[in-house]
């Protein structure tokens, strides 16, 4: 026992990268504060998103990259890097250069990666857009940040993306393909569609391939070179609790060294095939499984329990899944079970985390208690740092509870063009605050036990943040009523949409009417399930609208 203390405090002191290790609090078997932190084996990377991919092409050119089953395309690191490397050309003659904003508001597709890689290779911040938002939410993501370009799809379900831009951009159809002149989007010079049709204003995004040239290349060589690890590569969009959307900038250090971490930790290894489907649809889910069996299977709750729902109507062939990971909302601990038992799987991993977090904070392992895990005892990642504080912001004693805080490598470099609201989340000490409630105990290996009670709830359907008051102007448009919005249990979706409205006693309204308002100003999934008529809303002696009695009465009038 001695000889293994001395062995992991010796390792300990290998990373001393790491200024802010507590030696004591690592090699103590049971901690006497709400802090944690444990170093890793490895050193963090340096790379860069692009300098990974030109290490996975040299060191494992022929292994199987990306495989789009409902496009027929299957890809090796090889072939795939050399396809970056053209886009690299198409983004020289677009005119777009180091720093500049490019949206992404597409469905999942060969094009998504390789416009991802792309645009880390030139310099260029890849801004990741819901494809099922709708014209007003799509504005305010390309107006906050600035897009100059825009890669989309041409139409997904509903969502016909070329008639969505012409509304907001009338002149597009006529408008030169690299030259688009808009007051409304002063920044937006140029749009990208992955489509077999052409379309009047746009580039193409297959026809858009330009050869290099020996200049063209020396341009880019040199951009390539002066990207930094800290340099911001993504801006993610993320609701939060209130306001409109904010735009989370992550770096590549933050996005290379969470993967490395946390696929080291689930025991990811080379020609691992993992799932990452076009649509989230389990009916995509049971194609891929048939097609191009994968060992893992990515999903949250939502998705685990229409998979499970399908394979024991259908009963289809899954004898290489070998692991599952759930993350994205807090998923039961039957739901674990059932998961496990009906495809006999080795394993599944339990990840928690957000956005602001690149996103993984903590989970469970290969080697780790399962039975442990599905109880919501995660062990946090390596060079991450955990606390648990009062409303004060000071320590709380071993099993108070209080709020979760995370400081490391994979803290978000803030909101775009936002100090304010970064201000409200992240301390002078780079302490983000989750706005989680925890409980750190007296645990043993850093162990974090995670029960995800949000101090400010909103709905959480099927792992989508509704957010409430967004949700709630939206509704005011309708002047002659007030509306509120609750998240309700459900089984399969984790929470649902439940509105309560009152109407002015000479209106008249019903359900439909209300949805097909809607409808087309909001996303999908934000429209209510649930709708309540009722005269007043359930407030407090202040006059504060009590939303937790409102989720009370929800669920006892509708049985949920």
């Amino acid at each position: 026992m001695n000889c293994f203390k001395i062995q992991r405090t010796l390792r300990s002191l290998l990373q001393l990268q790491c200024s802010h290790i507590r030696f004591l609090s690592y090699i103590r078997e049971k901690l006497k504060e709400s802090y944690t932190f444990k170093p890793g084996d490895i050193p963090l990377s340096s790379s860069t998103i692009s300098q990974i991919l030109d290490e996975a092409a040299d060191s494992n050119g022929d292994a199987i990259a990306f495989i789009s089953d409902h496009q027929g395309i299957k890809k090796n690191f090889t072939d795939f890097r050399n396809e970056v490397s053209d886009r690299l050309h198409q983004i020289c003659v677009t005119g777009l250069k180091k720093g500049d904003r490019i949206g992404l508001y597409s469905p999942n597709c060969y094009e998504w990666p390789l416009t991802q890689y792309a645009a880390a290779k030139a310099g260029l911040i890849l801004v990741t857009i819901n494809p099922a938002y709708q014209p007003s939410e799509l504005e305010y993501c390309l107006k906050k940040v600035g897009c100059k370009a825009l890669v989309t799809w041409d139409s997904f379900k509903t969502q016909n993306f070329y008639d969505i831009l012409c509304g907001l951009i009338p002149e597009l159809p006529s408008s030169h393909p690299n030259d688009l002149n808009n007051s409304n989007f002063p920044n937006l010079k140029t749009i990208m569609m992955i489509s077999k049709d052409r379309k009047t204003g746009i580039l193409n995004f297959n026809d858009a391939l330009q050869s290099g040239n020996k200049e063209s290349d020396r341009i880019l060589s040199e951009i390539e070179k002066s990207i930094q690890f800290d340099d911001p590569a993504n801006i993610q969009y993320t609701s939060g609790t209130t306001g409109r959307p904010k735009g989370v900038v992550l770096s590549h250090h933050n996005i290379v060294n969470n993967c490395v971490v946390l696929g080291r930790r689930m025991g990811y290894h080379l020609q691992k095939p993992l799932n990452l489907l076009p649509k989230f649809f389990i009916s995509c889910l049971v194609v891929f499984w048939l097609r191009a069996p994968c060992t893992v299977i990515y999903g949250t709750p939502t998705m685990h329990v229409d998979g499970i729902y399908n394979f024991k109507l259908q009963n289809y062939d899954v004898s290489s899944l070998k692991q599952a990971v759930v993350g994205g909302s807090p998923a039961v601990e039957s739901l674990i079970e059932e998961l496990k038992e009906t495809f006999g799987l080795s394993y599944i991993n339990i990840a928690y985390g957000s956005t602001e977090n690149s996103p993984a904070v903590a989970v469970n392992g290969i080697d780790d208690d399962f039975e442990k895990a599905v109880k919501g005892l995660l062990k946090p990642l390596e060079y991450i740092e955990l606390k648990i504080v009062d409303r004060n912001g000071r320590l709380v004693p071993i099993n108070a509870e209080g709020e979760l805080c995370v400081r490391g490598h994979n803290l978000f470099l803030g909101y775009w063009q936002d100090p304010e609201k970064t201000a409200e989340v992240v301390e002078k000490t780079n302490w983000y605050h989750t706005g989680y409630l925890d409980i750190l105990g007296c645990l043993i290996k850093e162990r974090m036990k995670s029960f995800a009670m949000f101090k400010m709830r909103c709905p959480l359907k099927g792992t989508i943040n509704v957010q409430m008051r967004r949700y709630n102007a939206n509704n005011a448009v309708i002047t002659f009523l007030m509306g509120l919005v609750v998240g309700v249990p459900d089984k399969r979706m984790g929470e649902e949409v439940c509105a309560w409205i009152s109407v002015k006693k000479d209106m008249n309204l019903t359900e439909e009417e209300v949805k097909n308002f809607c409808r087309g100003k909001i996303s999908h999934f934000k429209i209510p399930r649930y709708i309540m008529f009722v005269d007043d809303f359930p407030k407090t002696t202040s006059g504060k609208i009590k939303k937790y009695e409102m989720v009370r009465i929800s669920t006892e009038k509708l049985k949920l």
